[in-house]
């Protein structure tokens, strides 16, 4: 939900600064970058570490939510519902290269897979911003649904998915001639979305149903619903798995991909939001708000591996993981 849906959070949090690692010639692992939205930070994880690498300061009031990391690494785009910002942080120094002003509240947030277009879902402008991160300016305004909120861009880049939560619907764009082709009913209040590896499917994490959509991008229209715990958020992919974060019951549901049921549930921190998974397919990342940590879970015996402590109000609403930029 937007930063100003519950603003009564208090609770105070340690943001853990620490010092960066030295590769030499060694391929790092991926960087988890978490937005912590009361400490108005960015938490960079080493994921072969398991430990914060660096934290990233962002300007008084930004209150970060939505994050997106480029391919590469080299980009992440962070969403400031409060400030109504987008702000461009470089992966190779951890530096701010810029922010773009985005509307009334960007939510919502996913880069391309060149990493030269960034998109903002504007959740009370009912837009999807298109953002040339070079130049730092708003291209185009696309017309949506209702408190658009999750965004997902197909690997080639020509299709746009959004999550219309106040029309309880999923649209397609065509990023080409920036308009809605398709749009498809699903559960009630859609939020996080994810496309399949194959990019044949999309599923959408219903929040007030308690439920995940399974759409057929071919035909776009809903295969199955699959019942998960009470408020899902948002969906990872890995290990033939569907991982979906259950924020009331403080835990993520595992969707087996070929039956499309419930393999299992784990326990998580506290209202665990955002979800990625690990490049190596072994592992995804949740974001506990509440808890002010991230829990890693092994994606094949559904077990909490490690909980590593970031900064106050984790959210990482998107896609976090990304390469270490050289």
């Amino acid at each position: 939900m937007p930063a100003r849906k519950i603003c009564a959070l208090t609770r105070k949090a340690a943001v853990i600064t620490a010092a960066f690692f030295v590769w030499g010639g060694v391929k790092a692992e991926p960087f988890a970058y978490i937005t912590n939205q009361k400490a108005n930070t960015v938490s960079v994880i080493d994921t072969q570490a398991r430990q914060v690498a660096a934290t990233v300061e962002l300007p008084a009031g930004s209150e970060p939510a939505g994050v997106a990391v480029s391919h590469d690494g080299h980009l992440i785009a962070i969403a400031n519902p409060t400030s109504r910002q987008v702000t461009l942080i470089d992966g190779a120094s951890r530096s701010i290269m810029g922010s773009i002003p985005v509307g009334s509240g960007p939510v919502g947030i996913a880069v391309d897979s060149a990493g030269k277009r960034v998109y903002a879902a504007d959740w009370y402008e009912n837009v999807v911003a298109v953002l040339d991160p070079e130049r730092r300016i708003v291209l185009w305004r696309v017309p949506v649904g209702r408190s658009p909120a999750g965004l997902v861009v197909s690997a080639d880049g020509s299709k746009v998915y959004v999550a219309n939560r106040d029309d309880d619907s999923i649209s397609e764009i065509d990023a080409q001639r920036l308009q809605v082709t398709r749009t498809v009913k699903v559960g009630k209040h859609p939020f996080g979305i994810l496309l399949s590896t194959g990019g044949t499917r999309l599923y959408s994490a219903n929040v007030e149903s308690n439920d995940v959509s399974v759409v057929d991008v071919g035909s776009f229209s809903v295969l199955k619903t699959i019942k998960v715990g009470e408020r899902p958020y948002a969906v990872a992919e890995a290990a033939g798995r569907l991982f979906v974060t259950n924020q009331y019951d403080n835990s993520i549901s595992a969707i087996d991909l070929g039956t499309l049921t419930v393999a299992g549930t784990v326990p998580v921190g506290e209202y665990p939001e955002g979800i990625a998974s690990h490049p190596d397919g072994r592992q995804v990342y949740v974001a506990n708000w509440f808890s002010n940590s991230v829990s890693v879970v092994d994606a094949q015996s559904l077990t909490v591996l490690d909980t590593i402590e970031t900064g106050n109000g984790s959210r990482a609403f998107g896609s976090f993981i990304g390469q270490k930029a050289p």
